[in-house]
This record gives structure tokens, sequence and C-alpha cells, in this order.
């Protein structure tokens, strides 16, 4: 595992451990993502060792849902971690079958939120194909934010969108 996730791992049990900032910290992990967080140590750990950070098109998804590995599930903190790092990590769905199969051997049956977690993984890898750089769901809208380099032909985008679309949609340019 890299440096930054061991960082990010003793980080949490250093804050667990001092009852309030734990559960600030796991707040705010929660609200900007484990795979953020992660990626954000992990980059600041090989800019202070004055390594160059390998920049892959990354999806941020935004789906107002409970994407997590819950206690109740994984009692050990190290292991829900590491199942965590290695669902971010994940780039096939065949990785993401094999993390799935993993949990249902040691822990049982997933929970709702860790299913939602598996499938989001699944999604970002479909995303990452297509071009799409951010997902946000509000409510019942949806916005996608498309990549500069993105291969999508936005006149099928928009006679896709309406022949499916339940309200009227609203295609907007991007504002830099």
């Amino acid at each position: 595992m890299g440096a930054g996730f061991k960082i990010a791992a003793l980080d949490l049990e250093l804050r667990r451990r001092g009852q309030h900032a734990g559960r600030r910290a796991e707040r705010h992990i929660e609200a900007v993502g484990f795979e953020l967080y992660t990626s954000m140590l992990e980059a600041a750990v090989k800019e202070m060792k004055g390594e160059s950070s390998e920049e892959r098109p990354a999806t941020q998804l935004n789906l107002g849902i409970a994407l997590r590995i819950d206690e109740s599930y994984v009692p050990e903190e190290n292991q829900r971690l590491r199942l965590y790092k290695k669902i971010a990590g994940t780039a096939s769905e065949a990785a993401i079958d094999e993390v799935r199969a993993e949990m249902e051997d040691r822990y049982g049956a997933p929970p709702d939120a860790t299913v939602y977690l598996l499938e989001a993984a699944r999604l970002r890898l479909e995303c990452e194909r297509m071009g799409i750089a951010q997902v946000d769901r509000k409510r019942s809208e949806l916005q996608i934010r498309f990549m500069e380099n993105a291969a999508v032909d936005p006149r099928h985008l928009m006679r896709l969108v309406a022949r499916n679309a339940s309200g009227a949609p609203q295609f907007t340019p991007q504002v830099c």
C-alpha cells in the first residue's frame, strides 16, 4: 500500500482515539469522499518526497446516497480502510467483482450502503471511460459535466436525453 494510505489510516486511528476529533475527521472524509481524501494525502506525500504524481482522469460522484462500509458489517477499522482502498483502486469491473466476492466470503451478504458503494465504483469506471468529470444528483435533477477531451457526440446525447427524460432537459455550457 502507498505511504499516503498508511498516513491516512494512522491519522484516522489517532483521531478516533481522541474521541470527538475522530468523529470530526470521519465527517470530513465523508464530506469529500474516502477516495479523494486518500488521493489527496498520497499526492501530498509524493510532493513532499519530490516525486511526480501520475494523474488519471478521475470522476467525482455526488449521488446523495449513503456509500459506506458499516461498522456492523466490517467491525475492524483497519479492514474497512483496506476495503475502501481496494474499491477506490479498482480499474475494472472484474476487480470490483473480486472485492465483493472477498467481502461476501469473509463477512456475508453486504448491506445496501456497501452494495451502493460497489455500484458507485462501477459507475465511476464507466464515467471515466466516457470522459465524464462529475455527476451530481440533487433530488430529481442530474447534472453531468464532461471532461474537455470527452468523445461524446452532443447531438446524439441530446436525442438520447430528450427521448428518455421525464422533464425538460437543459444543456448548459461549461463556465470557466
